[in-house]
């Protein structure tokens, strides 16, 4: 009698919004099983949930150690701060000069400097910007929610569990899709 076992083996990768899904399906996992991780590196703070809770989409399952965020989302916010001090002034200095060229009392060579100096301050200005949304993204990423309903099943993570994000298998939670 020839029998063959078919063993299949399927994965998954999913990028919900800030939330790296990852399944992995075998003839000894379940289906339906889903292994959740962070979307950003950090240390685990806390586990909010415990094998056997049930979880509506939303629910908060982990949280990361918050300080590196805020610090830098503060940090971002203060650069971009400036930078709009500094794109404000060279707005000014831009019209003065402008004014001056017309009043021929300065060289075009001199309007031409402070309109590049004009551009690297705009430029320094929405380069700010960005990296104050990128920080305010990170520090949303930082707290791992319940992409949909389910059971926890499993929970390999633990506080003080470093995540890096360029590391695979770092799994936090394991939640059954219901």
């Amino acid at each position: 009698m020839n029998s063959k076992m078919n063993i299949g083996i399927s994965l998954s990768l999913c990028l919900l919004p800030g939330l790296l899904v990852m399944t992995l399906l075998t003839n000894q996992a379940k289906a339906g099983e889903h292994k959740l991780t962070f979307a950003v590196s950090g240390v685990v703070a806390s586990v909010k949930v415990k094998t056997g809770d049930q979880v509506k989409v939303g629910t908060v399952l982990a949280v990361l150690d918050l300080i590196p965020f805020n610090a830098a989302k503060r940090s971002t916010e203060s650069a971009f701060t400036l930078a709009k001090l500094i794109l404000g002034l060279s707005e000014v200095r831009l019209k003065q000069t402008n004014e001056l060229f017309d009043a021929l009392s300065t060289s075009g060579e001199e309007v031409e400097r402070v309109k590049i100096t004009h551009a690297k301050a705009l430029s320094g200005s929405q380069d700010a910007r960005s990296k104050v949304e990128v920080a305010a993204w990170r520090l949303q990423q930082a707290t791992l929610k319940a992409p949909f309903s389910g059971t926890i099943s499993a929970i390999p993570g633990y506080p003080g569990m470093v995540i890096n994000t360029n590391v695979g298998n770092q799994f936090v939670v394991v939640v059954n899709k219901k």
